[in-house]
């Protein structure tokens, strides 16, 4: 009989979602040496392989995505039992912060089961920039928030790595003799820093076309092809795509995002909340 390891399960979804070993092991907090060893134990405990390589890269065989569809299964079940586990029927409502990219994408799966687990729980989402939430979260405005500033003087775990690309619109061609036009956020802005960063060490030259406060405004002057713009993979939506290395583009890196609890006076609802989302990594 076989025990399935979840924390092998949990990066192997991590690689079927990130492309790569080296990217899975920063959104599991292991290195690609500590990933390739999980991944070969997984094989030999199955007896199948679930990798074939293909040029320098390895990629899922039939085997290996039939399993990822299973091992997200059971890796949703495990984070509803801990959801109906720690459910409350008292509390709240909880107030939560989180960034326009992770609130439109991510954020809503992750509540759906503690929500389903906690029908009687109220959930008040902030929607704003990270370094705003971070005021409010200081403040006492909200009990948790997701943020990419680090903190370490709060309680907190990391909660993504996503990857940092170069959004344009479908039809935008980037002119490699001519100064990059980039839409931007105002300041302070983590994406405005890291393309700029980017830019400067790669020589390339560029001026900032639109200046927007937030990831609508931004979306907006991308998709109306007045730019482009750095942003995690996230912000993607159907009428722009990423551009990058063959079109003359410096690479951007990945970027954190982490989880805050305010401190301990929070209400256990918004506790169990932080420590379900924390069970996720």
């Amino acid at each position: 009989m076989i025990n399935f390891d979840l924390a092998a399960l949990r990066t192997l979804v991590a690689i079927a979602d990130q492309e790569t070993f080296a990217r899975a092991g920063e959104t599991v907090h292991r290195t690609q040496a500590a990933v390739s060893q999980q991944m070969r134990r997984l094989e030999d405990q199955l007896g199948l392989a679930l990798f074939e390589r293909s040029g320098r890269t390895k990629e899922l065989t039939p085997s290996g995505r039939k399993l990822v569809d299973y091992a997200r299964r059971m890796l949703a079940l495990q984070e509803e039992t801990l959801a109906a586990l720690h459910a409350v029927t008292t509390g709240g409502p909880v107030r939560l912060g989180s960034p326009a990219d992770i609130a439109d994408t991510v954020l809503p799966e992750m509540l759906r089961r503690f929500a389903r687990a906690n029908p009687a729980l109220s959930l008040v989402i902030h929607v704003g920039r990270s370094p705003d939430l971070m005021e409010l979260l200081k403040k006492g405005a909200i009990d948790l928030t997701i943020s990419t500033r680090f903190d370490e003087s709060r309680r907190h775990f990391l909660l993504r790595t996503s990857p940092v690309v170069w959004i344009a619109a479908n039809d935008f061609r980037v002119d490699p003799n001519r100064p990059l036009p980039l839409v931007l956020a105002d300041e302070p802005s983590i994406f405005r820093k890291i393309a700029l960063a980017a830019l400067e060490r790669s020589g390339r030259t560029w001026h900032e076309r639109y200046t927007a406060p937030g990831l609508a405004g931004i979306r907006a002057a991308v998709a109306a092809g007045l730019g482009i713009t750095a942003r995690s993979i996230e912000a993607l939506t159907p009428e722009l795509r990423v551009v990058g290395e063959a079109d003359g583009l410096p690479p951007l890196g990945n970027i954190r995002y982490y989880l805050y609890q305010r401190d301990d006076a929070v209400s256990e609802a918004a506790k169990n909340l932080f420590r379900l989302m924390a069970a996720r990594g």
